[in-house]
């Protein structure tokens, strides 16, 4: 056969011309999905055929596809050993019943033919038990003839011998057969559940509605052509998924990423090529117009209490792992370590797809399938991180910069310290280049303590009487571990929000790093903790306010 030439044909849904619709010849067509691309709540599924049409035009059919397709996303491509011409694509509504009462009633014989068995089995059961009962009263006729007639004549032990074999072979045939019955019979009824099952399944899709795509097409000579038609589904989107794994050695953390794909289409992808893509189809396709804002006098409020302080958080049981020692070599060199093909990227203006390394399977009823996308080793700066106020815990945590060219999509991942599954956490998104910080668990090994010394109450002033609270703050921290540690300590000196609150940081107190910008108060200490070194932090302040008037957020 000449190979086909191509046809760069884009054809959207579109009435068919009525002369060609009436004059060319119906050929039903039988297609594939061969390509499907997944968006978070939507997909694009390819389908595809080849089909044998005759010189002139053809009214080329698809039948049973999904009811729920967006029939103006339809697009027909295609390609043939001549020249070929897509003139337009109707979608038509179909009931399923006539093709379903074709299905079920094949289900019902094959339902009856698997009772016309169990009965058959039936059968066998009781004519099995009879001649074991017939065998039984034979011998209880037999055992009292001979009793009669002993005197007569005396059986020998070899005769009395043969009798009680007979009757005992035949019993034990007998008890054989209803055994091998009873075992075909529970197998049978399982089938006979599928098979009722299934004719259920079908009475249940009688109302069903499906579509199917018709396509006009002319070719300048018979031949085969080659046809792909893409639509768009609704039921059917994917989430992000990741493995976060830290090699604490190696300074370095492993993002193993991986797609959820889900679909609810009816209909089975098997084998087709599948991508997941970060496009939100419809999102931001108009520009958002600001309305003019009005200031006006507001009502007066009482103002919010601070929030109570919460409870200190709990604690983790996962034990931050140290330096782990060099992997030992595999006794066999033979075997080769089990590794994820890994997907194809495409970057694009506005989103990201990928495409998974070999062709895959998602079930049309919502069964979710996991599919390995990328990984992606990135260098981490590893420390510790506290905030003693909330919790007593230092945490291990990994400081890594988002160098895997795409946006890091939030979504639900295990955590891992080395092989040791120690939870599961929630990745926040990071942009391609952001920093992203991560937490793998409480470090038992750095003690933290935190102590309030000072709680002072005093007045100030002649005429204009203030309340004074003074406090002094300490935090000792002492590392356990053999090597250096680096630690970043959290904690805050309160923020007034009222004008005549004042609060001032006093002499003594230990100067920190940095301040948050975005958490008035907040401050940070990062302590290079040598070899089982202690240190202490402290912080005193004085908060200042109108006699007797009632503050709320002191320590």
């Amino acid at each position: 056969m000449r190979p086909l030439a191509a046809l760069a044909v884009l054809v959207p849904l579109a009435v068919t011309t009525p002369l060609l619709a009436f004059a060319a010849p119906e050929v039903e067509a039988a297609s594939r999905i061969d390509g499907v691309t997944v968006f978070r709540s939507s997909a694009r599924v390819v389908r595809a055929l080849r089909i044998e049409v005759g010189a002139g035009a053809s009214h080329v059919v698809l039948p049973g596809l999904p009811a729920e397709l967006d029939d103006d996303s339809i697009r027909v491509e295609g390609r043939g050993g001549g020249r070929v011409e897509i003139h337009g694509v109707t979608v038509e509504r179909v009931r399923r019943e006539r093709a379903v009462a074709v299905e079920a009633r094949a289900a019902e014989e094959r339902l009856e033919g698997l009772q016309d068995e169990d009965r058959a089995l039936q059968d066998r059961v009781k004519a099995a038990q009879a001649r074991a009962a017939f065998v039984e009263s034979l011998r209880s006729t037999y055992s009292e003839e001979r009793s009669r007639n002993l005197a007569v004549r005396p059986l020998s032990a070899k005769e009395w011998a043969e009798a009680a074999t007979f009757v005992e072979r035949q019993l034990a045939d007998a008890s054989a057969a209803v055994r091998q019955a009873e075992v075909a019979r529970r197998d049978l009824r399982r089938r006979i559940e599928q098979a009722r099952a299934a004719l259920d399944q079908l009475a249940a899709k009688r109302g069903e509605t499906t579509k199917r795509v018709a396509i006009d097409v002319t070719a300048s000579r018979s031949g085969a052509i080659e046809l792909a038609v893409a639509y768009t589904v609704p039921s059917a989107g994917w989430e992000p998924v990741w493995d976060v794994r830290l090699d604490a050695p190696r300074s370095s953390v492993e993002l193993a990423f991986y797609g959820s794909v889900w679909q609810r289409t009816g209909e089975d992808w098997s084998g087709v090529r599948l991508a997941v893509s970060t496009t939100v189809p419809g999102r931001a396709l108009s520009i958002p117009e600001l309305a003019p804002r009005w200031l006006d006098r507001a009502v007066s409020r009482p103002p919010l209490s601070p929030q109570a302080p919460a409870p200190e958080a709990a604690r983790k049981a996962v034990r931050a792992t140290g330096p782990a020692p060099a992997e030992a070599e595999a006794a066999d060199e033979d075997l080769v370590a089990a590794v994820e093909p890994q997907a194809a990227v495409e970057t694009g203006l506005l989103a990201t797809t990928f495409t998974a390394p070999g062709r895959e399977s998602v079930d049309g009823a919502g069964q979710a399938r996991k599919i390995a996308l990328a990984r992606f080793p990135l260098p981490a700066e590893l420390g510790r991180t506290a905030a003693p106020r909330l919790d007593r815990a230092a945490y291990l945590t990994a400081k890594v910069v988002n160098a895997t060219g795409f946006p890091i999509l939030p979504g639900a991942a295990g955590v891992y310290v080395g092989d040791q599954f120690v939870g599961r956490a929630a990745l926040r998104s990071t942009p391609a280049g952001g920093d992203l910080q991560l937490a793998f668990g409480a470090d038992d090994r750095v003690e933290i303590e935190r102590r309030v010394l000072e709680r002072k109450h005093d007045t100030s002033g002649l005429l204009d009487k203030k309340d004074v609270w003074r406090y002094r703050v300490r935090i000792g921290v002492k590392s356990r571990w053999d090597e250096p540690v680096r630690l970043t300590l959290l904690d805050l000196v309160p923020v007034a929000r009222d004008a005549s609150i004042e609060v001032a940081v006093l002499d003594g107190s230990t100067r920190p790093t940095r301040e948050d910008p975005e958490r008035p108060g907040v401050r940070a200490w990062e302590l290079d903790l040598k070899p089982r070194q202690e240190q202490v932090v402290e912080i005193r302040y004085e908060v200042r306010h109108p006699r007797d008037a009632a503050i709320a957020g002191l320590e």
